[in-house]
């Protein structure tokens, strides 16, 4: 008997896209966190490449910088592995502000090259 190839289906709502972009990590309501890198990003959350990722259930602050741009967001882990990286779920109500930050930034990295 041969081992059968299980196929999972996609969990996701929303379709990821690949940036690097800068994103200060901060705890809940802490003024300053630390630096990782949002390595991909969709409407429902990002996963953020750090060494010192939180664990799954931390409230946190995501500020994400372009070149020309600020994007606030609130959130919280979902995933952790450890010297890697974490998982971010955006919160369920994001304010008119950051949604439209956001979809602009999606949109911006949906465009072919």
């Amino acid at each position: 008997m041969g081992t059968a190839h299980v196929q999972h289906p996609e969990k996701r709502k929303h379709p990821r896209y690949t940036c690097d972009l800068g994103v200060e990590v901060r705890v809940a309501e802490a003024k300053s966190g630390y630096w990782g890198t949002v390595a991909d990003i969709c409407l429902g959350g990002c996963y953020v490449n750090t060494f010192s990722p939180l664990p799954a259930g931390t409230p946190v602050v995501l500020v994400i910088r372009t070149t020309n741009l600020e994007i606030t967001m609130h959130g919280k882990t979902v995933t952790f592995h450890p010297g890697v990286g974490m998982g971010i779920q955006f919160a369920g109500s994001l304010s008119p502000e950051e949604d439209g930050h956001l979809k602009s930034l999606i949109g911006n990295l949906a465009q072919p090259f």
